[in-house]
């Protein structure tokens, strides 16, 4: 994964996307299907025709219908997005700029008539619909999911298929919001399908065990193993060997210290005497008067 600051996109204006010996792949979709030829393995290889149909059926659902329930949510409330996710917008942006003012411009300009989201989601038509008719709908998708899913631990059985990764992907965008901001297809999903909850989680512990790290560090490689910090060790080092080389140092520049402090207690000497030869002169001469 690389952290972009989402400065960039695909050439089709999507995130995400990835490259693959360097073919730019763009879409959720389209790059499973890439990764798993490339691959060779398929998710969906022990599914029958039937069940790859109702997978392709449920998903197209998913994607093109309770995706917009969500989006709605987005351009309609974004304080609440911005809490709600714990979006931080300095990091998200890689700017110095503080959080008080991004977010200031983000809700002003997130859930505004000529916002780019806001006018996609009326375009596409779920936008033209009051609030209470769009969290039916994302409801009533919800319900679907919950009864399809039913006691099983994943949609078609013991091990996840493409369906399962795409239920994740929506539901916990809608399960993991900060549970002090109102949202109530996160409470109905709660309260009423607690089967889907359920998959959301397992899912999260088979996918996501780095889950905790990731939300905390934001870090979008967690899971790949760390270098040792060099630098902060070469650092440390350099630090020690400044201390020696100081201690070693030390009794030097006291002995040059010392030395000049004779030298001076020479010179006064030495200035004392010539002094007290010149004195004499004037007395000698004073009394040969």
């Amino acid at each position: 994964n690389v952290d972009h600051k989402m400065k960039y996109r695909s050439k089709k204006g999507q995130l995400p996307f990835i490259e693959l010996n360097g073919e730019e792949i763009a879409d959720s979709a389209i790059i499973i299907k890439e990764l798993s030829q490339k691959f060779g393995h398929d998710l969906d290889a022990g599914l029958s025709a039937e069940q790859r149909n109702l997978a392709h059926a449920t998903i197209s659902m998913i994607e093109n219908h309770l995706a917009w329930v969500v989006m709605w949510w987005r351009t309609k409330y974004p304080d609440q997005v911005l809490r709600g996710y714990k979006v931080n917008l300095q990091h998200a942006l890689g700017t110095r700029i503080p959080n008080g003012i991004l977010n200031f411009f983000f809700k002003f300009a997130f859930g505004r008539k000529w916002f780019q989201g806001t006018k996609k989601v009326k375009a596409q038509g779920m936008g033209v619909h009051s609030p209470e008719e769009i969290n039916e709908f994302g409801q009533e998708d919800l319900k679907v999911l919950s009864e399809m899913l039913a006691d099983k631990p994943f949609f078609f059985g013991d091990e996840p298929t493409n369906l399962d990764v795409v239920v994740f992907a929506h539901l916990a965008q809608i399960y993991f919001i900060d549970k002090e901001v109102s949202y109530p297809l996160r409470d109905f999903m709660t309260e009423s399908c607690p089967n889907l909850v359920g998959l959301v989680n397992r899912m999260k512990e088979r996918c996501f065990p780095d889950w905790d790290d990731i939300c905390t560090t934001l870090d979008l490689n967690s899971h790949l193993p760390k270098p040792a910090p060099e630098e902060s060790k070469n650092n440390k080092e350099d630090s020690n060997d400044e201390k020696e080389g100081d201690k070693e140092k030390e009794p030097e520049e006291k002995d040059i210290e010392k030395e000049k402090a004779d030298e001076k207690e020479k010179d006064k000497a030495k200035k004392k005497k010539k002094r007290r030869k010149i004195k004499k002169k004037k007395q000698s001469k004073v009394l040969s008067d």
